[in-house]
């Protein structure tokens, strides 16, 4: 059936690969504007729809970057109940500026976050406060060009090929595999940790990137999960599941759950999974029906496990209580640079930013 749906959608996939490639080739020639700011700024972004590990990414240039510089980010802010351009402030929310932005508020206090859906705007609005900032960090930029980035950063996704899929809406695609040439630096993200030598080169190959382009593998690590109610407690997660054969509730509203399911299963728990979609906008009726799963365990000792995206929309929920939020637990991923390429990646963001400071 979805081979027959995919032939079906094949024309379509066609037409749109041809006016993304139009499209690019008008910001390459100049007939589409692309301007250039005083201050190094840094694209991440994909081809692939949903679920490659931005997110992680853009946490870990922060994470490097965030000491030295006033940093700020600027996305379009997915799936929040607001329009335009949205300089974020302590009382904002995943609603009012997106999941992905207000995790990294959260984050890191020191940082500006900007929404915009036109991110020539949000530059502007940047670069006007008092206090602008010295980097800026665009969130799934790669297909917005009005803003041109200093350095590209393009994340693949490990269990999802470029070369293997075709563009929307048959496939997954944004724009054509030719896209990945305009890349500064390429990560595989998601690859196992194990990641062999040999099978990174075929990939290298298969990628077939330019002497320019520099290419990175990247591997997702899980930290020790967090409790959503009172993030300052040293508790553990270990302490607080149910008794073995009891049932761990787990929830996810991402593009890709199944490794995250993987990593509860780790724990030797039958699964009860709560699945929503990708960005999922929770609501009074979804914390009506999580506090119905909680009910519904015989132990009293039930919690909900969710992702660290999940967790920021849920603590928006006006409809969420202390006690609620004392049961669900969250679990943080840190992105690592795989073959001990860890500090030349790290060498590369901060050569760039350090060579394009004071351009202004």
């Amino acid at each position: 059936m979805l081979q027959a749906l995919r032939l079906l959608l094949w024309p379509f996939s066609l037409l749109y690969s041809l006016l993304m490639t139009v499209r690019n080739r008008l910001f390459d020639a100049g007939w589409l504007p692309a301007t250039a700011f005083p201050l190094p700024v840094i694209s991440v972004g994909n081809l692939t729809v949903g679920g490659t590990g931005k997110t992680p990414l853009t946490e870990l240039l922060l994470q490097l970057l965030s000491g030295s510089y006033r940093c700020a980010t600027l996305s379009r802010g997915y799936g929040r109940a607001t329009k335009g351009l949205r300089l974020a402030k302590e009382e904002d929310t995943a609603l009012s500026i997106g999941d992905e932005p207000r995790q990294l508020q959260l984050k890191f206090p020191r940082l500006q976050v900007a929404v915009a859906e036109k991110r020539l705007e949000g530059m502007q609005a940047l670069l006007r406060l008092p206090h602008p900032p010295q980097v800026v960090v665009l969130d799934d930029a790669f297909q917005h060009r009005y803003v041109k980035a200093g350095l590209s950063i393009l994340v693949v996704d490990y269990h999802r090929p470029l070369w293997k899929d075709f563009c929307l809406p048959a496939g997954n695609l944004r724009e054509s595999f030719a896209g990945r040439k305009r890349a500064d630096l390429v990560v595989v993200n998601k690859c196992p940790p194990k990641l062999s030598e040999q099978e990174a080169e075929e990939i290298r190959k298969k990628l077939s990137l330019t002497p320019k382009q520099t290419l990175f593998f990247a591997s997702m690590s899980y930290l020790s999960p967090r409790p959503l109610g009172d993030k300052a407690t040293e508790a553990l997660l270990e302490d607080r599941l149910p008794p073995p054969g009891e049932e761990l509730i787990v929830l996810a509203g991402i593009a890709r759950p199944e490794p995250f399911f993987r990593q509860m299963e780790a724990y030797g728990r039958p699964l009860r999974k709560l699945v929503f979609p990708d960005h999922h906008a929770f609501s009074a009726k979804d914390v009506e029906q999580l506090r119905k799963a909680l009910k519904s365990d015989n132990t009293g000792r039930s919690i909900i496990v969710t992702t660290e995206k999940d967790a920021v929309r849920l603590a928006a929920v006006p409809e969420m209580d202390s006690d609620l939020l004392s049961r669900i637990w969250y679990q943080p991923i840190r992105l690592q640079i795989l073959f001990d390429q860890q500090k030349t990646f790290e060498n590369l963001i901060l050569s760039y930013v350090e060579q394009n400071q004071g351009n202004g």
